[in-house]
């Protein structure tokens, strides 16, 4: 008599070996699969994707995994990228933003009234050159991951999505209801 297992298309000559197959990680994973209608995978190629995975793991850890991205401005780490970027878009976040930009400006500012007082000639170049090192110094633990087009603000709907389809839902209702009382007189 022969023991089979569907999810992973293997068969067993004996029952005691068909149970303990059930209890391994190979056979979860071949029913995940299953669930999302998808093919089987083999022992092999198993064992590949979760050496595949260790090392990834082993690689992000080595490489300083206590998190992916930092924001110095508000000196917060992000285990994701898209964590990080819902801060970057966050109104706190841009608020501290503006406020350490307010900050560098002053200080620039007081620097220029000091050389201005030493009777040293305002510097346009050299005022914009440290208003951009400010900056510089304030972004510069920030994920190179980060593209221009991540960095934009994206503009909020009116209303949130929520209230939209809730909207839409009493629309519907409303016309239905309509058209009841018309069928009705």
């Amino acid at each position: 008599m022969s023991y089979t297992c569907i999810s992973c298309r293997v068969q067993f000559s004996d029952g005691g070996v068909q149970r303990a197959h059930y209890k391994t990680d190979w056979h979860r994973y071949n029913l995940k699969r299953k669930v999302a209608d998808m093919p089987p995978v083999t022992a092999e190629n198993f064992q590949e994707r979760v050496l595949a995975q260790r090392a990834a793991a082993e690689q992000q850890s080595q490489s300083g995994g206590h998190g992916s991205a930092y924001c110095a401005t508000c000196n917060k780490k992000f285990s994701t990228d898209n964590a990080y970027n819902n801060h970057i878009q966050s109104n706190k976040h841009q608020q501290a933003e503006r406020k350490a930009l307010t900050a560098a400006q002053e200080t620039v500012q007081r620097m220029n009234e000091k050389n201005l007082e030493k009777g040293a000639e305002l510097d346009k170049d050299a005022q914009n050159e440290a208003l951009q090192k400010a900056l510089k110094d304030q972004q510069r633990h920030t994920p190179s991951k980060a593209t221009p087009t991540e960095k934009r603000v994206r503009m909020r709907p009116d209303k949130p999505p929520r209230l939209q389809w809730f909207e839409q839902q009493a629309k519907k209702i409303a016309a239905e209801e309509g058209e009841e009382e018309e069928e009705e007189e």
